[in-house]
């Protein structure tokens, strides 16, 4: 009984702290959402047949106090923003902290009643399985990504519930292409792996008819009276522009948030270590295009590899918080502590404070060997000469351990997708556990 209640405390107190953060953030945060501003006021300025994009700032920042930025959305998000583009308030943007939150806590009790033997009513019941639901959750929420992701009102975490939804919802196939689209449109770097991956394994009716959505979600904007032409060379021109030196994704600047490769000062390095991912993404496309299946080793994988081919900010690995549950609840459930244990420090370096894994550490290995790194911290204030970042190595080791799990873990959980909408998506309801199911790394 009095573990119970010890259980019981705890969950509640797991429990309560995000939303106290949040209501602080939402309270007295002052940045108003500026990503999910720029979303909605792209959106906004589409759809009234305005060019958002670099020679008409005007439509966007008098309104929504962007400053000099420049937005880089697609287009083709048009459709999905154009409400809060209408009724953007402080009331949106709480709406949209809570949409973020609730999504945290529904992703991880669907993969764990999807994919680890749980129950719907466990994630209600005072016990060790709420506990673990809800101290997962806890990690979640409290990791830089997640936190990053509800200050700049970024949309991460959306992208994820699709993605995750396709693969263990009770989706039809209509819905699964939908998702897809949907994903595309918003954010087509975050499928720079999973869809070649998934065409290669045979699924190309879901890329092809989710690729046709996105082009006609492309082209939703000349319903508006747009020249698709000059919208589209201006939206590329931005995106240039934003990685030109002393704007907001120039590397040696911008560095922190960065997950890819490039910060030796030796270019021959990062060539052969950008040869080296893209090997290996190439070698995986085509190890696994006999199979249907895809395992959540090889799409922890497949993440990983996108976060260091294109371009990705640390809010991005919110993306792989629901591979991190089914692998840590597997490796627990199997007694494979060792496994548990390595996996685990990965959750746990991302709940650092940020200014210690972005300035404090990085700046200290930087001033060992200053000559190792391009990366220079310009900004006056923070007074750090030589940088060592940090984020790109975590990911590069993170890519290191999903091989080895690939390769090496028996039984992993593995996911179907339906072939027509007469082919309900169906997947597991726990992790295999019988000989009869040959990993897919196996193949």
């Amino acid at each position: 009984m009095k573990k119970n209640w010890l259980y019981l405390l705890a969950t509640i107190t797991l429990f309560l702290t995000p939303l106290i953060w949040l209501f602080f953030i939402a309270k007295y945060h002052n940045a108003g959402l500026p990503d999910f501003a720029a979303y909605s006021a792209i959106s906004r300025a589409l759809f009234e047949g305005k060019n958002p994009f670099p020679d008409h700032f005007d439509v966007l920042f008098c309104r929504y106090h962007w400053g000099e930025t420049v937005p880089i959305d697609y287009p083709g998000q048009m459709i999905f923003f154009i409400l809060p583009g209408y009724l953007w308030s402080k009331s949106i943007q709480i709406i949209y902290l809570i949409l973020n939150v609730a999504i945290i806590y529904y992703l991880i009790g669907l993969t764990l009643v999807k994919t680890c033997n749980y129950q719907w009513h466990d994630l209600w019941i005072s016990g060790k399985k709420q506990f673990f639901y809800i101290l997962f959750c806890f990690i979640y929420f409290y990791s830089s990504c997640s936190r990053n992701t509800l200050k700049f009102g970024q949309i991460p975490l959306l992208l994820t519930f699709c993605l995750y939804f396709m693969f263990l919802g009770p989706s039809s196939f209509t819905l699964q292409s939908f998702l897809f689209a949907f994903v595309a449109a918003t954010k087509y770097s975050v499928l720079t792996v999973l869809a070649p991956l998934l065409f290669f394994k045979g699924h190309w009716k879901l890329c092809v008819i989710s690729f046709m959505l996105f082009l006609l979600l492309s082209i939703s904007p000349a319903l508006c009276g747009n020249n698709l032409a000059e919208i589209y060379t201006d939206y590329s021109k931005a995106v240039q522009m934003t990685f030109k030196p002393g704007n907001i994704n120039y590397y040696p600047s911008a560095f922190p948030s960065f997950c890819h490769l490039g910060f030796f000062k030796k270019q021959v390095i990062n060539w052969i270590m950008k040869a080296l991912i893209i090997g290996l993404t190439l070698w995986l496309l085509w190890r696994e295009r006999k199979t249907k299946f895809i395992s959540d080793t090889l799409m922890l994988l497949a993440f990983c590899l996108t976060m260091l081919i294109s371009y990705h900010r640390r809010y991005d690995l919110v993306i792989i918080y629901p591979l991190f549950a089914i692998r840590l609840f597997d490796f627990s459930k199997r007694n494979q502590w060792i496994h548990f244990g390595i996996t685990i420090l990965f959750p746990i370096f991302l709940l650092l404070p940020i200014s210690v894994m972005e300035l404090i550490v990085p700046s200290w290995l930087g001033g060992i060997s200053p000559k190792l790194t391009s990366i220079v911290c310009s900004r006056d204030f923070l007074q750090y000469p030589h940088i060592i970042p940090l984020f790109p190595i975590f990911t590069f080791i993170l890519t290191l351990w999903s091989l080895y799990l690939y390769l090496h873990v028996k039984e992993p959980y593995q996911f179907t997708i339906s072939q027509t909408n007469n082919d309900n998506f169906t997947s597991d309801n726990s992790l295999s556990t019988s000989n009869n199911k040959t990993n897919s790394s196996d193949t």
